[in-house]
């Protein structure tokens, strides 16, 4: 079982552009979660409306409930595919916040890969948020890095933990 709460930062651009964004990396999530409750918590799935009628995700309000949201959190969860919007303002504040803000674990899932090692950080490099690659450059977040797989990530989910003080050793672990 895994009580840990997790923060999904995510992509806003993906709510316009369905085809060329994570949105099923994130209904997958959804779908694990309605399925496996007890061994994933996601606080702010609820809150990602993929929907073109989507013109509050700019306004300050949404802010606000993110960073609630990320105040319940004990880690944050974000994902790196070919399709990931790594300039998008939005996803890099929520990196950000949960980082500088909230000390929350970071824990980089990557989409398509089945392990991940060294070399992987070195080959999705330009699918990583530029506030991840920022971290890494000064290895100024605790941060691990695993494949998007149901196992890696409860696993990763359930240990990973602002609030049980777990954290990785550098922004560059594997787990």
């Amino acid at each position: 079982m895994n009580g840990n709460k997790t923060y999904v930062a995510f992509d806003s651009s993906g709510v316009i552009d369905h085809v060329n964004s994570n949105l099923s990396v994130f209904l997958q999530l959804r779908e694990w979660e309605r399925q496996n409750p007890d061994r994933f918590h996601f606080v702010n799935m609820e809150e990602i409306e993929f929907s073109s009628e989507h013109d509050d995700l700019i306004d300050s309000t949404l802010k606000n409930r993110f960073l609630k949201l990320m105040e319940t959190a004990d880690n944050l969860l974000v994902i790196s595919s070919k399709m990931t919007a790594v300039e998008s303002p939005m996803l890099n504040w929520q990196i950000s916040r949960a980082v500088n803000r909230f000390r929350l674990p970071v824990i980089v899932a990557y989409v398509g890969q089945e392990k991940v090692n060294d070399d992987t950080i070195k080959t999705e490099w330009n699918h990583l948020p530029n506030k991840i690659r920022k971290y890494i450059g000064r290895d100024s977040a605790n941060m691990v890095h695993i494949p998007l797989t149901k196992d890696k990530l409860e696993r990763a989910l359930g240990y990973f933990s602002a609030r049980k003080e777990q954290y990785s050793l550098n922004s560059t672990t594997i787990f």
